[in-house]
C-alpha cells in the first residue's frame, strides 16, 4: 500500500532501500507494463486464423511527470514499451504513434511520475497496428481472472475465452463503449442507456436511454460521466469527426435515475483518446485549460474545445500556452 503512494524515482529507491520484503514488493521502474496476451483477430482472415496473430497491448500508459524540484505543475506523457528493442517509447497522446524527439535518455531522478490511465488495444501482429474490429478494449475481471472485453464496430460485446471472441448473452442494444469504473465493468450503449456486466458476463440495463431523461443541472463530479461529439445541426454523432463543433456532457444522477446535462466540469478537463478517456485536475498541468475537453481531429491535430463559451481551438504549435502540457521539457 506504501509502495503505490510513492510518486518519484528517488522515493522508490528509498523505499526499495529498506529491507528485502520491501524492495520485492515495489518495480524499480514506474513506467511498468504488463505481460502480452495472445488473441485472434476479431475478423481473421484465411491466411491468419491461428492464435497468436493478435495480441492484448496494455503497455500504454499515461502519466503525469512533474520536476522533482518543482511538484506542483507537470506534463501529460504517453507510453509503451517498443516490442521489437523492448525500450520505453513515448506516444502520441491521442493515438499510438511513437514520437520522434530529441532526447535519447531521461534521468527519472529529476522527475516525479504518477500513472494516470492504462489503454489496451487489440493489437493485429502481421500489420503491427491495432484491429479495426474493436471501438474500445478494457481488461476486466470476469469469471475468477483478467478477460479482454470489448466493443466491435458492429455494436456488440465480446470476451476473450481463450480460444475464440465469444459474444455476451441477452445483448438488446447497441454498444458504443466499454469501461472500468470502481472495480466494475460498465457498457454504453448507442441511446445513452448504461448497462452493468457482472463477473459472471451477464449483462443488466443500469440506467435510462438519454434522451427519454435529461434534466438540467450545473457543476457536477466529473469522475463518470457520457460525453458525446454534435455537428453543426447540433445532432450528436458517436465520435469526432471533421463535422464535430463541440460536445455535449452528461452525468447519471443515481438518486433520480436521470441523466443531467453538465454545463461545467468544474476545475477539471476531459482528455478524449482513441483507445480511452479520463479526466484531469487542470491545475496539476501546464497550460491545461479547466472546464475543458481535449480532443483530436481525423487528421491526429490537438484542439480544445471550452464549455464556458462553446469554442475550439486547434493546436498549431505546442508553445501555444493551453497545449503545453502535450509538451513535456525534455522533448
Amino acid at each position: 500500500m506504501i509502495a503505490v503512494c510513492l510518486f518519484s524515482v528517488i522515493e522508490l529507491k528509498s523505499f526499495r532501500s529498506v529491507c528485502r520484503s520491501w524492495r520485492s514488493s515495489a518495480f524499480d521502474n514506474p513506467f511498468r507494463s504488463r505481460p502480452l496476451i495472445e488473441l485472434k483477430l476479431l475478423d481473421p482472415t484465411e491466411n491468419a486464423s491461428q492464435q497468436g496473430n493478435a495480441f492484448l497491448s496494455g503497455a500504454a500508459f499515461f502519466f503525469r511527470v512533474t520536476p522533482s524540484s518543482s511538484p506542483n505543475q507537470g506534463w501529460l506523457i504517453k507510453s509503451d514499451t517498443d516490442l521489437n528493442s523492448g525500450k520505453f517509447r513515448l506516444l502520441d497522446h491521442f493515438s499510438r504513434i511513437p514520437l520522434k524527439h530529441r532526447c535519447k535518455s531521461i534521468n527519472l531522478l529529476r522527475f516525479n511520475v504518477s500513472e494516470i490511465q492504462e489503454a489496451y488495444v487489440v493489437h493485429d501482429r502481421r500489420m503491427d497496428e491495432p484491429d479495426p474490429g474493436f471501438k474500445r478494449v478494457v481488461l476486466a475481471t470476469v469469471q475468477g481472472g483478467d478477460h479482454a472485453l470489448g466493443v466491435g464496430w458492429d455494436g456488440r460485446i465480446r470476451f476473450w475465452s481463450g480460444r475464440i471472441w465469444t459474444i455476451l448473452k441477452d445483448q438488446l442494444a447497441e454498444f458504443t463503449d466499454v469501461v472500468i469504473h470502481g472495480g466494475l465493468t460498465y457498457a454504453l450503449a448507442s441511446d445513452g442507456s448504461v448497462w452493468w456486466i457482472s463477473s459472471s458476463l451477464s449483462i443488466f440495463k443500469y440506467g435510462p436511454p438519454l434522451d427519454e431523461s435529461i434534466t438540467e443541472g450545473d457543476t457536477l463530479d466529473p469522475n463518470v460521466f457520457y460525453v458525446c461529439a454534435v455537428d453543426d445541426d447540433g445532432n450528436q454523432i458517436g465520435e469526432t469527426s471533421p463535422k464535430t463543433i463541440g460536445f455535449k456532457v452528461y452525468k447519471m444522477d443515481e438518486d433520480m435515475g436521470k441523466w443531467v446535462e453538465v454545463k461545467s466540469l468544474g476545475d477539471d478537463a476531459f482528455v478524449m483518446a482513441t483507445d480511452t478517456c479520463f479526466s484531469v485536475s487542470a491545475g496539476e498541468f501546464h497550460g491545461c485549460l479547466k472546464n475543458a475537453i481535449y480532443f483530436a481531429d481525423k487528421e491526429c491535430k490537438i484542439r480544445v474545445f471550452k464549455l464556458e463559451d462553446a469554442s475550439i481551438t486547434r493546436a498549431t504549435s505546442t508553445e501555444q500556452n493551453c497545449f503545453k502540457m502535450f509538451a513535456p521539457s525534455f522533448f
